[in-house]
Protein backbone atom coordinates (compact mmCIF):
# COMPACT_ATOMS: atom_id res chain seq x y z
CA UNK A 1 0.00 0.00 0.00
CA UNK A 2 1.31 3.45 -0.92
CA UNK A 3 1.87 5.82 1.96
CA UNK A 4 0.73 9.43 1.58
CA UNK A 5 2.81 10.76 4.42
CA UNK A 6 3.33 14.49 3.84
CA UNK A 7 0.57 17.02 4.29
CA UNK A 8 2.25 19.22 1.67
CA UNK A 9 0.76 17.01 -1.05
CA UNK A 10 -2.85 17.60 -0.04
CA UNK A 11 -3.25 20.15 -2.84
CA UNK A 12 -2.70 17.29 -5.32
CA UNK A 13 -5.81 15.44 -4.30
CA UNK A 14 -6.41 11.94 -5.64
CA UNK A 15 -10.17 12.10 -5.22
CA UNK A 16 -11.27 15.59 -6.17
CA UNK A 17 -14.85 14.48 -6.69
CA UNK A 18 -15.24 13.28 -3.13
CA UNK A 19 -12.81 15.28 -1.02
CA UNK A 20 -14.68 18.37 0.05
CA UNK A 21 -14.22 19.36 3.69
CA UNK A 22 -17.86 18.47 4.39
CA UNK A 23 -17.41 14.98 2.93
CA UNK A 24 -14.20 14.42 4.89
CA UNK A 25 -15.86 15.58 8.11
CA UNK A 26 -18.88 13.38 7.49
CA UNK A 27 -16.73 10.31 6.90
CA UNK A 28 -14.54 11.01 9.92
CA UNK A 29 -17.64 11.39 12.08
CA UNK A 30 -18.88 7.98 11.00
CA UNK A 31 -15.54 6.36 11.69
CA UNK A 32 -15.27 8.03 15.09
CA UNK A 33 -18.47 6.29 16.14
CA UNK A 34 -17.16 2.87 15.19
CA UNK A 35 -13.47 2.92 16.03
CA UNK A 36 -13.94 1.96 19.70
CA UNK A 37 -15.70 -1.22 18.64
CA UNK A 38 -12.75 -2.09 16.46
CA UNK A 39 -10.27 -1.80 19.32
CA UNK A 40 -12.27 -4.36 21.25
CA UNK A 41 -12.91 -6.72 18.34
CA UNK A 42 -9.65 -7.03 16.42
CA UNK A 43 -6.91 -9.44 17.42
CA UNK A 44 -3.51 -10.20 15.92
CA UNK A 45 -5.22 -12.37 13.35
CA UNK A 46 -6.42 -9.19 11.63
CA UNK A 47 -2.91 -8.40 10.51
CA UNK A 48 -3.11 -11.14 7.90
CA UNK A 49 -6.85 -11.69 7.44
CA UNK A 50 -8.62 -8.40 6.93
CA UNK A 51 -10.93 -9.93 4.34
CA UNK A 52 -12.19 -12.55 6.78
CA UNK A 53 -12.49 -10.27 9.79
CA UNK A 54 -14.26 -7.49 7.93
CA UNK A 55 -16.35 -9.25 5.35
CA UNK A 56 -19.42 -7.38 4.21
CA UNK A 57 -22.24 -7.77 6.64
CA UNK A 58 -25.74 -6.46 7.09
CA UNK A 59 -25.68 -2.66 7.01
CA UNK A 60 -22.17 -2.45 5.53
CA UNK A 61 -21.90 0.39 3.06
CA UNK A 62 -20.11 0.77 -0.26
CA UNK A 63 -18.14 4.03 -0.04
CA UNK A 64 -16.31 3.80 -3.37
CA UNK A 65 -16.49 1.89 -6.64
CA UNK A 66 -13.21 1.37 -8.51
CA UNK A 67 -13.46 -0.51 -11.79
CA UNK A 68 -15.14 -3.81 -10.96
CA UNK A 69 -14.27 -3.62 -7.27
CA UNK A 70 -15.62 -1.74 -4.25
CA UNK A 71 -14.37 -0.25 -0.99
CA UNK A 72 -16.63 -0.97 1.96
CA UNK A 73 -17.10 1.04 5.13
CA UNK A 74 -15.77 -1.97 7.05
CA UNK A 75 -12.66 -2.10 4.82
CA UNK A 76 -11.88 1.51 5.67
CA UNK A 77 -12.55 0.92 9.36
CA UNK A 78 -10.08 -1.95 9.41
CA UNK A 79 -7.36 -0.07 7.52
CA UNK A 80 -7.75 2.89 9.86
CA UNK A 81 -7.40 0.69 12.91
CA UNK A 82 -4.41 -1.11 11.46
CA UNK A 83 -2.66 2.13 10.47
CA UNK A 84 -3.27 3.67 13.89
CA UNK A 85 -2.08 0.52 15.67
CA UNK A 86 1.10 0.24 13.59
CA UNK A 87 1.99 3.91 13.97
CA UNK A 88 1.03 4.40 17.61
CA UNK A 89 -1.74 6.91 16.78
CA UNK A 90 -4.34 7.32 19.51
CA UNK A 91 -6.76 9.83 17.99
CA UNK A 92 -8.54 9.77 14.65
CA UNK A 93 -8.75 12.92 12.54
CA UNK A 94 -10.18 14.10 9.22
CA UNK A 95 -6.68 14.13 7.70
CA UNK A 96 -6.01 10.55 8.82
CA UNK A 97 -9.31 9.28 7.39
CA UNK A 98 -8.57 11.02 4.10
CA UNK A 99 -5.00 9.72 3.97
CA UNK A 100 -5.98 6.08 4.53
CA UNK A 101 -8.90 6.35 2.11
CA UNK A 102 -6.59 7.74 -0.60
CA UNK A 103 -4.18 4.85 -0.02
CA UNK A 104 -6.99 2.36 -0.52
CA UNK A 105 -8.19 4.08 -3.70
CA UNK A 106 -4.69 4.03 -5.11
CA UNK A 107 -4.28 0.30 -4.48
CA UNK A 108 -7.69 -0.49 -6.00
CA UNK A 109 -6.93 1.59 -9.10
CA UNK A 110 -3.61 -0.15 -9.64
CA UNK A 111 -5.28 -3.55 -9.32
CA UNK A 112 -7.91 -2.39 -11.82
CA UNK A 113 -5.10 -1.33 -14.17
CA UNK A 114 -3.50 -4.78 -13.73
CA UNK A 115 -6.83 -6.34 -14.72
CA UNK A 116 -7.05 -4.05 -17.75
CA UNK A 117 -3.55 -5.05 -18.85
CA UNK A 118 -4.18 -8.77 -18.16
CA UNK A 119 -1.22 -8.91 -15.77
CA UNK A 120 -0.33 -12.52 -15.02
CA UNK A 121 1.31 -13.60 -11.78
CA UNK A 122 3.17 -16.91 -11.70
CA UNK A 123 2.11 -19.05 -8.77
CA UNK A 124 5.73 -20.09 -8.21
CA UNK A 125 6.64 -16.43 -7.59
CA UNK A 126 3.85 -16.14 -5.03
CA UNK A 127 4.84 -19.40 -3.32
CA UNK A 128 8.48 -18.35 -3.01
CA UNK A 129 7.52 -15.07 -1.33
CA UNK A 130 5.03 -16.82 0.95
CA UNK A 131 7.65 -19.34 2.07
CA UNK A 132 10.16 -16.55 2.67
CA UNK A 133 7.67 -14.56 4.72
CA UNK A 134 6.61 -17.61 6.72
CA UNK A 135 10.27 -18.34 7.48
CA UNK A 136 10.68 -14.79 8.81
CA UNK A 137 7.57 -15.07 10.97
CA UNK A 138 8.62 -18.45 12.36
CA UNK A 139 12.07 -17.06 13.13
CA UNK A 140 10.45 -14.13 14.93
CA UNK A 141 8.18 -16.33 17.08
CA UNK A 142 10.62 -19.21 17.55
CA UNK A 143 8.55 -22.07 16.08
CA UNK A 144 5.56 -22.85 13.86
CA UNK A 145 3.64 -23.80 16.99
CA UNK A 146 4.15 -20.34 18.46
CA UNK A 147 3.10 -18.72 15.18
CA UNK A 148 -0.13 -20.70 15.06
CA UNK A 149 -0.88 -19.89 18.68
CA UNK A 150 -0.20 -16.18 18.20
CA UNK A 151 -2.22 -15.86 14.97
CA UNK A 152 -4.99 -18.20 16.03
CA UNK A 153 -4.84 -20.21 12.78
CA UNK A 154 -2.83 -22.93 11.15
CA UNK A 155 0.27 -22.37 9.02
CA UNK A 156 -1.61 -23.47 5.84
CA UNK A 157 -4.32 -20.89 6.54
CA UNK A 158 -1.75 -18.15 7.14
CA UNK A 159 0.00 -19.13 3.90
CA UNK A 160 -3.27 -18.88 1.99
CA UNK A 161 -4.02 -15.38 3.28
CA UNK A 162 -0.46 -14.21 2.74
CA UNK A 163 -0.55 -15.62 -0.78
CA UNK A 164 -3.64 -13.59 -1.66
CA UNK A 165 -2.04 -10.36 -0.45
CA UNK A 166 1.32 -11.12 -2.05
CA UNK A 167 -0.37 -11.81 -5.39
CA UNK A 168 -1.97 -8.36 -5.21
CA UNK A 169 1.38 -6.78 -4.33
CA UNK A 170 3.09 -8.47 -7.28
CA UNK A 171 0.39 -7.23 -9.64
CA UNK A 172 0.83 -3.69 -8.37
CA UNK A 173 4.61 -3.94 -8.73
CA UNK A 174 4.27 -5.20 -12.30
CA UNK A 175 1.98 -2.31 -13.18
CA UNK A 176 4.40 0.19 -11.62
CA UNK A 177 7.38 -1.36 -13.35
CA UNK A 178 5.62 -1.11 -16.69
CA UNK A 179 5.12 2.59 -16.07
CA UNK A 180 8.29 3.58 -14.19
CA UNK A 181 10.81 0.82 -14.83
CA UNK A 182 12.54 -0.58 -11.76
CA UNK A 183 12.40 2.46 -9.52
CA UNK A 184 12.45 6.20 -9.18
CA UNK A 185 15.75 7.55 -7.97
CA UNK A 186 16.70 10.91 -6.53
CA UNK A 187 19.92 12.77 -7.18
CA UNK A 188 21.90 14.55 -4.49
CA UNK A 189 20.73 17.98 -5.73
CA UNK A 190 17.12 16.75 -5.43
CA UNK A 191 17.76 15.57 -1.87
CA UNK A 192 19.29 18.92 -0.95
CA UNK A 193 16.37 20.84 -2.47
CA UNK A 194 13.85 18.58 -0.73
CA UNK A 195 15.54 19.13 2.61
CA UNK A 196 15.67 22.89 2.08
CA UNK A 197 11.97 23.03 1.21
CA UNK A 198 10.71 20.52 3.80
CA UNK A 199 13.11 20.63 6.76
CA UNK A 200 10.66 22.54 8.96
CA UNK A 201 8.01 19.86 8.39
CA UNK A 202 10.11 16.74 8.85
CA UNK A 203 9.45 14.84 12.08
CA UNK A 204 12.30 14.61 14.60
CA UNK A 205 14.39 11.48 14.37
CA UNK A 206 13.29 9.48 17.46
CA UNK A 207 15.67 8.14 20.08
CA UNK A 208 17.13 4.90 18.75
CA UNK A 209 18.93 1.98 20.41
CA UNK A 210 21.35 -0.46 18.79
CA UNK A 211 20.43 -3.67 20.60
CA UNK A 212 21.40 -7.28 21.21
CA UNK A 213 18.90 -9.65 22.85
CA UNK A 214 18.51 -13.02 24.53
CA UNK A 215 14.97 -14.44 24.57
CA UNK A 216 13.55 -17.22 26.74
CA UNK A 217 10.01 -18.66 26.43
CA UNK A 218 8.38 -20.21 29.56
CA UNK A 219 7.67 -23.92 29.14
CA UNK A 220 4.32 -25.64 29.48
CA UNK A 221 4.64 -27.78 32.62
CA UNK A 222 2.90 -30.99 33.61
CA UNK A 223 1.14 -29.05 36.39
CA UNK A 224 -0.20 -26.67 33.77
CA UNK A 225 -1.53 -29.55 31.68
CA UNK A 226 -3.10 -31.15 34.76
CA UNK A 227 -5.02 -27.97 35.62
CA UNK A 228 -6.29 -27.60 32.06
CA UNK A 229 -7.31 -31.28 31.95
CA UNK A 230 -9.31 -30.94 35.15
CA UNK A 231 -11.20 -27.93 33.81
CA UNK A 232 -12.06 -29.40 30.42
CA UNK A 233 -13.07 -32.74 31.94
CA UNK A 234 -15.75 -30.97 33.97
CA UNK A 235 -16.98 -29.18 30.83
CA UNK A 236 -17.18 -32.47 28.95
CA UNK A 237 -19.14 -34.04 31.82
CA UNK A 238 -21.63 -31.15 31.63
CA UNK A 239 -22.07 -31.63 27.88
CA UNK A 240 -22.59 -35.38 28.29
CA UNK A 241 -25.20 -34.60 30.94
CA UNK A 242 -27.14 -32.54 28.38
CA UNK A 243 -25.74 -29.00 28.68
CA UNK A 244 -25.88 -26.89 25.53
CA UNK A 245 -22.53 -27.04 23.70
CA UNK A 246 -22.78 -23.46 22.37
CA UNK A 247 -23.54 -22.00 25.77
CA UNK A 248 -20.65 -23.90 27.40
CA UNK A 249 -18.35 -22.60 24.64
CA UNK A 250 -19.50 -19.01 25.03
CA UNK A 251 -18.85 -19.04 28.78
CA UNK A 252 -15.71 -21.17 28.96
CA UNK A 253 -13.74 -21.45 25.72
CA UNK A 254 -10.34 -19.74 25.64
CA UNK A 255 -10.64 -19.28 21.86
CA UNK A 256 -12.14 -15.82 22.18
CA UNK A 257 -12.86 -15.37 18.46
CA UNK A 258 -15.00 -18.49 18.14
CA UNK A 259 -16.40 -18.39 21.69
CA UNK A 260 -18.49 -15.35 20.80
CA UNK A 261 -20.35 -17.57 18.31
CA UNK A 262 -20.67 -20.56 20.55
CA UNK A 263 -17.42 -22.13 19.42
CA UNK A 264 -18.36 -22.17 15.72
CA UNK A 265 -15.40 -22.54 13.38
CA UNK A 266 -17.32 -22.27 10.12
CA UNK A 267 -16.94 -24.49 7.09
CA UNK A 268 -13.34 -25.64 6.69
CA UNK A 269 -11.44 -27.84 4.26
CA UNK A 270 -9.11 -30.65 5.30
CA UNK A 271 -5.72 -29.11 6.01
CA UNK A 272 -7.10 -26.05 7.80
CA UNK A 273 -6.50 -27.39 11.31
CA UNK A 274 -3.53 -28.84 13.17
CA UNK A 275 -3.23 -32.61 12.70
CA UNK A 276 -4.48 -33.80 16.13
CA UNK A 277 -7.57 -31.60 15.92
CA UNK A 278 -8.32 -32.53 12.31
CA UNK A 279 -7.88 -36.27 12.83
CA UNK A 280 -10.36 -36.21 15.70
CA UNK A 281 -12.86 -33.97 13.90
CA UNK A 282 -12.99 -36.05 10.70
CA UNK A 283 -13.60 -39.25 12.69
CA UNK A 284 -16.83 -37.80 14.10
CA UNK A 285 -20.27 -38.10 12.56
CA UNK A 286 -22.60 -35.07 12.38
CA UNK A 287 -24.01 -34.35 15.82
CA UNK A 288 -21.26 -36.26 17.67
CA UNK A 289 -19.01 -34.72 20.33
CA UNK A 290 -15.41 -35.80 20.72
CA UNK A 291 -13.55 -36.87 23.78
CA UNK A 292 -10.79 -34.52 25.00
CA UNK A 293 -8.29 -33.73 22.22
CA UNK A 294 -4.83 -32.37 22.98
CA UNK A 295 -3.00 -30.03 20.61
CA UNK A 296 -0.20 -27.54 21.15
CA UNK A 297 -2.86 -24.91 21.88
CA UNK A 298 -4.40 -26.80 24.80
CA UNK A 299 -7.28 -29.23 25.26
CA UNK A 300 -10.31 -29.23 22.96
CA UNK A 301 -13.80 -30.65 22.86
CA UNK A 302 -15.09 -30.84 19.27
CA UNK A 303 -18.65 -31.05 18.01
CA UNK A 304 -19.15 -31.93 14.33
CA UNK A 305 -22.17 -30.34 12.71
CA UNK A 306 -21.74 -31.21 9.02
CA UNK A 307 -19.37 -33.28 6.89
CA UNK A 308 -19.17 -33.42 3.11
CA UNK A 309 -16.12 -34.92 1.45
CA UNK A 310 -13.08 -32.89 2.49
CA UNK A 311 -15.18 -30.22 4.20
CA UNK A 312 -16.51 -30.08 7.74
CA UNK A 313 -18.46 -27.59 9.82
CA UNK A 314 -17.58 -27.83 13.50
CA UNK A 315 -17.59 -26.14 16.89
CA UNK A 316 -15.02 -26.45 19.62
CA UNK A 317 -14.23 -25.53 23.20
CA UNK A 318 -10.62 -24.74 24.00
CA UNK A 319 -8.98 -24.75 27.42
CA UNK A 320 -5.45 -23.43 27.12
CA UNK A 321 -2.58 -24.63 29.24
CA UNK A 322 -2.29 -21.94 31.92
CA UNK A 323 0.98 -20.10 32.24
CA UNK A 324 2.25 -20.87 35.73
CA UNK A 325 4.47 -18.59 37.73
CA UNK A 326 6.92 -21.39 38.36
CA UNK A 327 7.72 -21.64 34.63
CA UNK A 328 8.09 -17.86 34.42
CA UNK A 329 10.36 -17.75 37.47
CA UNK A 330 12.51 -20.50 35.97
CA UNK A 331 13.25 -18.44 32.85
CA UNK A 332 13.69 -15.21 34.83
CA UNK A 333 16.20 -16.94 37.12
CA UNK A 334 17.99 -18.43 34.13
CA UNK A 335 18.42 -15.00 32.55
CA UNK A 336 19.52 -13.37 35.80
CA UNK A 337 22.16 -16.06 36.34
CA UNK A 338 23.29 -15.63 32.76
CA UNK A 339 23.53 -11.88 33.26
CA UNK A 340 25.83 -12.37 36.26
CA UNK A 341 28.08 -14.69 34.25
CA UNK A 342 28.33 -12.11 31.47
CA UNK A 343 29.06 -9.29 33.91
CA UNK A 344 31.73 -11.50 35.53
CA UNK A 345 33.22 -12.02 32.05
CA UNK A 346 32.71 -15.78 32.16
CA UNK A 347 31.25 -15.42 28.65
CA UNK A 348 30.18 -12.60 26.35
CA UNK A 349 26.61 -11.55 25.68
CA UNK A 350 27.00 -12.61 22.05
CA UNK A 351 28.21 -16.07 23.02
CA UNK A 352 25.31 -16.48 25.45
CA UNK A 353 22.78 -15.35 22.83
CA UNK A 354 24.11 -17.85 20.31
CA UNK A 355 23.87 -20.68 22.86
CA UNK A 356 20.71 -19.89 24.80
CA UNK A 357 18.39 -17.45 22.98
CA UNK A 358 15.17 -19.04 21.76
CA UNK A 359 14.48 -16.37 19.13
CA UNK A 360 16.28 -18.13 16.32
CA UNK A 361 16.73 -15.30 13.82
CA UNK A 362 18.63 -12.96 16.15
CA UNK A 363 20.34 -15.88 17.92
CA UNK A 364 21.93 -16.90 14.63
CA UNK A 365 23.49 -13.42 14.52
CA UNK A 366 24.74 -13.66 18.12
CA UNK A 367 21.61 -11.92 19.41
CA UNK A 368 21.91 -8.81 17.24
CA UNK A 369 18.52 -7.13 16.93
CA UNK A 370 19.57 -3.97 15.07
CA UNK A 371 18.73 -0.30 15.48
CA UNK A 372 15.31 0.00 17.08
CA UNK A 373 13.38 3.25 17.44
CA UNK A 374 11.99 3.97 20.88
CA UNK A 375 8.58 4.16 19.17
CA UNK A 376 8.83 0.41 18.51
CA UNK A 377 9.46 -0.53 22.14
CA UNK A 378 6.81 -0.99 24.82
CA UNK A 379 6.90 0.83 28.14
CA UNK A 380 8.55 -2.03 30.08
CA UNK A 381 11.30 -2.36 27.49
CA UNK A 382 11.95 1.39 27.59
CA UNK A 383 12.22 1.34 31.39
CA UNK A 384 14.61 -1.61 31.21
CA UNK A 385 17.09 -0.07 28.77
CA UNK A 386 16.71 3.69 28.83
CA UNK A 387 19.23 4.40 31.60
CA UNK A 388 21.76 1.74 30.60
CA UNK A 389 25.19 2.85 29.40
CA UNK A 390 26.62 1.58 26.14
CA UNK A 391 27.44 -2.07 26.79
CA UNK A 392 24.93 -2.22 29.66
CA UNK A 393 22.76 -5.31 30.14
CA UNK A 394 19.13 -5.10 31.24
CA UNK A 395 17.30 -7.23 33.76
CA UNK A 396 14.83 -9.70 32.20
CA UNK A 397 11.68 -7.97 30.94
CA UNK A 398 8.38 -9.59 29.97
CA UNK A 399 7.41 -8.81 26.37
CA UNK A 400 4.14 -9.79 24.70
CA UNK A 401 0.58 -10.48 25.77
CA UNK A 402 -1.06 -13.29 27.69
CA UNK A 403 -1.39 -15.42 24.54
CA UNK A 404 2.28 -15.26 23.59
CA UNK A 405 5.09 -13.77 25.58
CA UNK A 406 8.68 -14.31 26.53
CA UNK A 407 11.37 -12.88 28.76
CA UNK A 408 13.92 -10.66 27.03
CA UNK A 409 17.32 -9.48 28.18
CA UNK A 410 18.94 -6.67 26.20
CA UNK A 411 22.41 -5.32 25.75
CA UNK A 412 22.62 -1.71 24.57
CA UNK A 413 25.40 -1.55 22.00
CA UNK A 414 24.89 2.16 21.31
CA UNK A 415 22.21 4.84 21.59
CA UNK A 416 21.23 7.77 19.44
CA UNK A 417 19.17 10.53 21.15
CA UNK A 418 16.16 12.18 19.52
CA UNK A 419 17.26 15.00 17.27
CA UNK A 420 16.27 17.24 14.42
CA UNK A 421 17.28 15.65 11.13
CA UNK A 422 20.42 17.11 9.57
CA UNK A 423 22.11 16.40 6.28
CA UNK A 424 25.35 15.61 8.07
CA UNK A 425 23.92 12.97 10.44
CA UNK A 426 20.80 11.72 8.67
CA UNK A 427 21.43 11.98 4.94
CA UNK A 428 20.26 8.41 4.23
CA UNK A 429 16.96 8.97 6.06
CA UNK A 430 16.41 12.32 4.30
CA UNK A 431 17.19 10.66 0.98
CA UNK A 432 14.47 8.09 1.70
CA UNK A 433 12.01 10.88 2.49
CA UNK A 434 12.94 12.70 -0.71
CA UNK A 435 12.52 9.56 -2.79
CA UNK A 436 9.09 8.85 -1.33
CA UNK A 437 8.04 12.43 -1.93
CA UNK A 438 9.14 12.27 -5.57
CA UNK A 439 7.41 8.92 -6.05
CA UNK A 440 4.24 10.35 -4.58
CA UNK A 441 4.19 13.37 -6.85
CA UNK A 442 4.69 11.18 -9.93
CA UNK A 443 2.13 8.70 -8.67
CA UNK A 444 -0.49 11.42 -8.20
CA UNK A 445 -0.15 12.50 -11.83
CA UNK A 446 -0.36 8.90 -12.99
CA UNK A 447 -3.47 8.19 -10.93
CA UNK A 448 -5.15 11.16 -12.59
CA UNK A 449 -4.30 9.57 -15.95
CA UNK A 450 -5.76 6.24 -14.87
CA UNK A 451 -9.05 7.90 -14.00
CA UNK A 452 -9.59 8.46 -17.70
CA UNK A 453 -9.87 4.70 -18.32
CA UNK A 454 -10.91 3.31 -14.91
CA UNK A 455 -14.33 4.03 -13.49
CA UNK A 456 -14.15 5.68 -10.06
CA UNK A 457 -17.19 6.73 -8.03
CA UNK A 458 -16.90 8.14 -4.53
CA UNK A 459 -20.09 7.50 -2.53
CA UNK A 460 -19.44 9.40 0.71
Amino acid sequence: MMTFWLKHTNDQDLTKAGNSESNKSRLAEKILKKIKLLYAAISLIAAVSSVNVFSQGEGDKIIAIVGNDVILQSDLNFQLYNYMNQNGIQQISNDLVQQVFQNMLTEKMMLAKAEQDSVIVQQDDVNKQVEGRISEIVAQFGSEKNVEEAYGMTIPKIKKLLGEQIEKNIKIQKVKQEKFGYGITVTRPEVLKFFQDMKDSLPPVPETFDLFQIVRIPKITEDSKFMAKEKISKLLDSIKAGADFSEIAKRNSDDSLSAIQGGKLGKAKKGSFVKEFEDAAFLLQPGEVSDIVETEFGYHIIKLNEKSGDFITAQHILVKFPRLEAADFSEISFLKDLREKILNKEQTFRQAALLYSQETKSAADSGYLGKISINNLDSLEIIAIRDLPDGGISDPVKVGDDRYYGYYMYMVNARFPEHIATLQNDYTLIEQYAQRYKEQKILVDWIEELKKTIYVEIKL
